[in-house]
């Protein structure tokens, strides 16, 4: 059993779950449809959900079913799916159903003491501004579903945050998997893409791609959700590249996430992609040392040469950007977003303290995706109101405490990932995505139960690895 706990505690396990995701996503069964799961990805639900329940089963330390957790959030590869749709397969809540089973089995076995946690205070507001919501919209299985996840968020902070013995290494090699699984993801659909069309020239057939973001829907995740879930952990690069200055494989490792986000056509998920790259570059020449900035020259020798050999397909790609800034409108330029957030400020006006609910969308004619204010204030205001806003602001707040208290080189990485997601989601569904909400309530109980909150030491303001 120790053994098989040491192999729980390595980056092996972490590596071997996510790459059983990708496997898992990238086989497609062509029976499947829009009220159809396919067998080959029910199959690896299960498999993930059986190795959860036995992990939590057999050890008190829960942190070693968070990679099998978050690898459920990026298996559905069924691209045919709507929310309508979603609502009448049973399969869904069988798999939640599942999922709760270990955490229970857990409590009874182990027993552990549950305290308030920092961001207790805000995710239960939270909760509480989503059940609200759903009062005051249709009472329905499909909006119960809805404002009924958030309960869920809630469970699994509480659970984790009282159960999982943190461990910052362990977290950054999480990260890292996640940005390289769906910069693989990614990738895979790009090639998928120039595969279905080589018929057309190099340079059209990547045109065709990224003007039509490589067909847009992955299954969990469409093209611009894709791109911030690449932006929010990139900055974990940025963790290995200072515990292992001499190494410059980790600085070569940003070629891949940049490659496909710039291959993507994703203009959102380019804008918040930037941001987080920026500030990890920045912080990494700011803090970084002799040898980083060696790195960094050779890096750029390489991007510059990789853009002078492939600039005809760059410049296609270009062109193909600014045509979509030439249409008629300020609405068609930002995919008819200001039409959607005139309609999300005309809920809220008519119900202001507690907001439309969640199904207000539905009111203004948009079908698929629940959630489609495209911005996180819109969002808030629309279906939650001004109580919704204050739960937000509660648990931005509690966040922000938890990252500023001992504010280390990993925290301030984390930090850069999440503002420019949040940024990005100024102008896109990002906070109250499933996948989002998800991450950020398994994520932070591991910053906030870790014995050892850094691995480096700061000399003149220098991190530096402390062995």
């Amino acid at each position: 059993m120790q053994k098989f706990e040491k192999y729980l505690a390595s980056h092996w396990h972490i590596f071997t779950v996510f790459i059983f995701a990708l496997i898992i996503w990238t086989i497609k069964d062509p029976n499947q449809n829009e009220t159809t799961f396919g067998l080959i990805n029910m199959i690896g639900m299960f498999v993930i959900i059986l190795s959860i329940t036995i992990i939590l089963s057999l050890y008190r330390n829960t942190l070693y079913t968070i990679p099998l957790y978050l690898s459920l959030i990026f298996v559905v590869n069924n691209s045919q799916m709507t929310f309508n749709t979603l609502n009448q397969l049973g399969f869904p809540y069988v798999v939640v159903s599942l999922v709760i089973l270990g955490p229970i089995i857990n409590i009874i076995r182990f027993r552990p003491s549950f305290k308030i946690r920092k961001l207790t205070l805000g995710l239960f507001l939270i909760t509480l501004a989503y059940m609200i919501s759903y009062l005051m919209g249709p009472l329905n299985l499909k909006g119960l579903a809805v404002s009924g996840i958030s309960i869920l968020y809630f469970l699994l902070y509480v659970f984790f945050s009282n159960t999982t013995k943190g461990d910052i290494n362990y977290l950054f090699k999480i990260l890292l998997s996640i940005n390289l699984l769906l910069s693989a993801q990614l990738g895979i659909k790009i090639y998928e893409g120039l595969m279905a069309h080589t018929d057309l020239s190099i340079i059209d057939n990547f045109t065709q791609g990224s003007s039509h973001s490589w067909y847009s829907n992955f299954g969990w995740a469409n093209i611009n959700d894709m791109n911030f879930y690449i932006a929010l952990t990139l900055p974990s690069i940025g963790y290995f590249i200072f515990k292992h200055p001499k190494n410059i494989i980790f600085w070569l490792l940003l070629l891949i996430p940049s490659s496909v986000i710039i291959l993507s056509g994703s203009r959102g998920g380019a804008i918040g992609y930037l941001l987080s790259l920026m500030g990890l570059l920045l912080i990494v020449l700011w803090r970084g040392k002799q040898r980083h900035y060696i790195h960094a020259i050779i890096l750029l020798i390489l991007v510059l040469g990789i853009a002078y050999l492939s600039q005809d397909v760059l410049i296609k790609i270009y062109e193909t950007f600014i045509a979509s800034l030439q249409r008629e409108s300020v609405n068609s330029i930002s995919s008819s977003r200001i039409y959607i957030y005139d309609q999300g400020l005309l809920q809220f006006r008519s119900s202001p303290i507690f907001g439309k609910g969640w199904l207000s969308v539905d009111n203004i004619g948009f079908t698929g995706r629940i959630f489609m204010y495209h911005s996180t204030i819109i969002q808030v205001l629309a279906t939650m109101g001004l109580f919704g806003l204050f739960a937000l602001l509660v648990h931005y707040y509690q966040i922000f405490n938890v990252l500023y208290d001992h504010f280390t080189l990993e925290k301030q990485l984390i930090f850069i990932g999440y503002i420019a997601t949040q940024l990005h989601g100024l102008l896109d569904n990002v906070q109250f995505s499933v996948p989002y909400s998800l991450i950020i309530v398994m994520i932070f109980p591991i910053i906030e139960t870790a014995k050892k909150q850094t691995v480096f030491k700061k000399e003149k303001r220098k991190y530096t690895f402390d062995v």
